[in-house]
């Protein structure tokens, strides 16, 4: 254990600090924080039987993986994405009806499917750029991702992820004990914990 241990405590160090990035967490004032409580919510809405993405506090979560984990590129789609919204929804996205919520969202998820149609078009279907006469620039835009992808992950991520996620939303079992490889299925159990 005594040469374990150490090793261990350097890897975790060494997994956190390659995740520091230069954005500042001012840019995430109290609205932007509750701007992504309520994306979360209309994605991950609470039900009878589980809470939703706000209890689990979805826009502090986006807070600290974006600004410790993302790059300098993913950042910036990031908050070109929130911009985005808060055009949408003439930046009253937390005061608008859940159908009018879920309506924007519906216009980003068809976008981002035909942003993503358009770069496979754009690539050869393997990731590479193919030449269409319009210079680098193309290539640059063809590595990048729709930012609504990457607020639905955040939030399926951040949620699940969570105590209240994990524990109410899917089965969990703290400590399990053995492994059980054939476990009764009834019609309608939830999803276990990992």
């Amino acid at each position: 254990m005594a040469i374990i241990l150490p090793a261990t405590i350097v890897s975790t160090e060494f997994l956190f600090s390659s995740c520091k990035s230069d954005v500042k967490e001012e840019y995430f004032t109290d609205e932007i924080i509750k701007l992504l409580d309520e994306i979360g919510e209309t994605i991950i809405p609470a039900t009878s039987t589980s809470p939703g993405a706000k209890a689990a506090r979805i826009g502090a979560f986006m807070k600290i993986y974006v600004t410790d984990c993302y790059t300098p590129e993913q950042q910036i789609i990031f908050w070109n994405g929130i911009d985005k919204i808060k055009e949408l929804s003439k930046n009253k996205f937390p005061q608008l009806a859940l159908s009018q919520k879920m309506a924007i969202l519906h216009v980003l998820e068809d976008e981002s499917v035909e942003y993503a149609k358009n770069k496979k078009s754009n690539t050869g279907g393997n990731g590479d750029a193919v030449q269409t006469g319009k210079g680098n620039s193309d290539k640059m835009n063809n590595s990048n991702p729709h930012f609504y992808p990457m607020i639905k992950e955040l939030t399926l991520f951040g949620f699940f992820t969570s105590q209240p996620g994990a524990t109410q939303a899917l089965r969990y079992i703290q400590t399990p004990g053995s492994y059980q490889g054939n476990v009764p299925y009834k019609k309608g159990d939830k999803a276990w914990a990992t």
